[in-house]
């Protein structure tokens, strides 16, 4: 994935959580920062996540391919797959906190770099399971952006 490419789909990764969590209370101002004013740990994160979906889609056995024409046909996840990725991402997003220092504890400190959600997938809330399927059920939509398509392998 090129530097371009990766950067508007981490933009469109970042709106899009500020879009799901207008109005939310106890999000970290910082988190809901447009993209300009975003602390470059912030950003760096959802570049993270940008690069990491062409993994999380041969994961489930799909590809992408570049559209010239505009002719992008939408596809849709099975909640299987969903799930498949949904579970990479947390494990995408626990290491990148680990090596970046943070640890488990019961309440959120992004100050301190704590966070109860530091466990592995099978022992989350389904509630925050949820925070990760949303950005997976978009990935069609965010490569969509840039002229890409998402295709299973036949």
């Amino acid at each position: 994935m090129n530097k371009e490419i990766r950067e508007t789909i981490a933009r469109a990764i970042h709106d899009n959580y500020r879009e799901a969590n207008t109005g939310e209370t106890g999000k970290p101002e910082s988190l809901m920062m447009e993209w300009d004013k975003l602390p470059d740990s912030f950003k760096d994160s959802n570049r993270q996540q940008a690069e990491h979906i062409l993994e999380k889609l041969r994961g489930i056995g799909c590809t992408v391919r570049k559209v010239e024409n505009n002719s992008i046909k939408p596809i849709n996840f099975t909640s299987s797959e969903i799930e498949i990725m949904a579970e990479m991402e947390h494990e995408r997003w626990n290491a990148e906190r680990l090596l970046k220092g943070w640890r488990l504890g019961k309440k959120k400190d992004a100050i301190r770099k704590i966070s109860p959600y530091l466990m592995p997938w099978s022992e989350l809330p389904d509630d925050v399971k949820e925070l990760d399927r949303q950005p997976v059920r978009k990935i069609p939509q965010l490569l969509a952006q840039v002229g890409l398509e998402v295709r299973r392998h036949n």
